[in-house]
């Protein structure tokens, strides 16, 4: 969830517990009560979908990341023997179309891991009778292919979630202004008590505010310029490491750290494109992002994984 969420999301659940601390104090005003209990409804609605989006995305990848480790594993084992004929009866084709290790394997995406598979399956097929007396069986064959057929039938289900993703955030989105909106009515009805109890009122404007995303300096000219965010895998929703993020038009870019995020100091003020690359996931492009000066303005997005 990108932070403008978060931070709202915090609020919106902050206020709602002083407000049901304070409950009798609400007792003069039948339709505050009534807005309040509307946004609790809303604040659990939300709850829920954020469970049960996390629930379908990690599960999903579990399952897909456990079939794609088995059909490595396989084929590694395959590979190492196919290799160890090839090397002995000086095969040049063949030592070609088993050169792969554990660390290239992993770092493929999904279509080209199926490529991968097949391309050694079908190199070692025809000769899995002179290639038996270096440990390659029929058998360990049938495995890999069956473990492959597996991780391809789990593939459709990577893209179900991605729209699931997608539908859920919007839907998420409709709730948040949901919310606002009751907590807008509640901040109207609040405004009778500002005279009666200036304390209780003043605390509830407190919870309210939301903090700024944009960063601003303190006035001292000090204050940095520039775009700033986290960035997440769409499918998982788990930060993304190692995503080139560039000004558009510009050599200016940066890789995402360990944790997703990334910064880009600008020079000065003004409208400015992104462009996010990281091999396996489609592109991502923002533009017409107003930066001011002194101020790192947060730009989230999500990277989605290609098919």
């Amino acid at each position: 969830m990108i932070k403008r969420m978060i931070n709202k999301q915090r609020m919106q659940i902050a206020v709602m517990d002083f407000l049901e601390k304070n409950e009798t104090k609400l007792l003069f005003a039948p339709a505050l009560a009534g807005y309040v209990d509307i946004l609790q409804d809303t604040l659990a609605h939300i709850n829920t979908m954020q469970q049960a989006q996390l629930t379908s995305s990690e599960g999903h990848t579990q399952t897909k990341d456990a079939l794609k480790q088995k059909v490595i594993d396989g084929l590694l084992e395959i590979v190492k023997r196919v290799k160890a004929y090839a090397i002995v009866t000086d095969d040049k084709i063949l030592q070609e179309a088993v050169k792969y290790s554990y660390t290239n394997l992993q770092r493929l995406p999904q279509t080209s891991i199926v490529g991968a598979v097949n391309r050694v399956l079908d190199a070692a097929r025809p000769k899995l009778a002179d290639i038996a007396p270096y440990g390659l069986s029929p058998e360990m064959v049938e495995n890999v292919e069956q473990d492959l057929q597996a991780y391809v039938a789990a593939l459709p289900g990577t893209k179900r979630v991605i729209a699931y993703r997608k539908t859920a955030t919007g839907e998420l989105d409709n709730l948040f202004t949901a919310a606002d909106s009751s907590l807008k009515k509640i901040d109207a009805l609040m405004d009778i008590v500002s005279n009666a109890d200036p304390l209780f009122y003043q605390e509830y404007k407190n919870l309210r505010m939301v903090d700024d995303l944009k960063r601003k300096s303190n006035g001292n000219g000090s204050g940095k310029t520039g775009i700033s965010g986290t960035v997440a895998n769409l499918e998982t929703g788990l930060n993304q490491p190692g995503v080139r993020v560039s000004i558009v038009g510009t050599n200016q870019s940066t890789l995402t750290d360990a944790e997703g995020n990334y910064t880009l100091p600008l020079s000065e003020a003004g409208s400015y494109s992104i462009k996010a690359e990281l091999k396996g996931y489609a592109d991502y492009e923002e533009d017409e992002i107003e930066v001011e000066s002194g101020v790192i303005t947060d730009v989230d997005f999500d990277m989605e994984p290609l098919s």
